[in-house]
C-alpha cells in the first residue's frame, strides 16, 4: 500500500507537485482570505501526506473550478496530478505511512489435496 524505493519518491514528487498545483491557484489578491488560508492548508496536507486520498479529491474539486473559471492550463494539469494522486496514494516518505504502517498480509498455504 505505501510503495517504497523510488516509487515512493516519485509519489513524494507527485505530492509536491500536486501541492503546488494548488498553491498556484491562490490569488495574489486573496492575501489573508478565508479561502487562501484553506488552500493553504489543503497545500501542506497534501505535501506531508496526510489524508492523501481525500485531499487530493479536493484538490481535483479545486482544480476543476479553476478549469471552469477560464484557466485551462493550471486547471487541466491540477485535475490530472491530483487525481492520480488520489488514485495510486501517498507513498512510504508520508505522514499516512508513519501513522497506518506498512502490513504484511500472510496467507496461509493452501495444500493440494487428492
Amino acid at each position: 500500500m505505501f510503495p517504497h524505493g523510488a516509487p515512493g519518491i516519485a509519489l513524494a514528487l507527485l505530492r509536491i507537485g500536486a501541492a503546488a498545483t494548488v498553491l498556484a491557484g491562490i490569488d495574489a489578491g486573496a492575501g489573508c482570505s478565508w479561502v487562501g488560508a484553506g488552500l493553504a492548508l489543503l497545500a501542506a496536507g497534501l505535501a506531508a501526506g496526510l489524508s492523501t486520498p481525500l485531499l487530493a479529491g479536493l484538490g481535483v474539486l479545486h482544480a476543476l473550478f479553476a478549469l471552469i473559471g477560464g484557466e485551462p492550463l493550471a486547471g487541466g494539469l491540477g485535475v490530472l496530478v491530483c487525481a492520480a494522486l488520489a488514485l495510486l496514494g501517498p507513498g512510504a516518505y508520508s505522514l499516512d505511512a508513519l501513522r497506518y504502517g506498512r502490513r504484511r498480509l500472510a496467507l496461509p498455504s493452501q495444500r493440494r489435496r487428492r
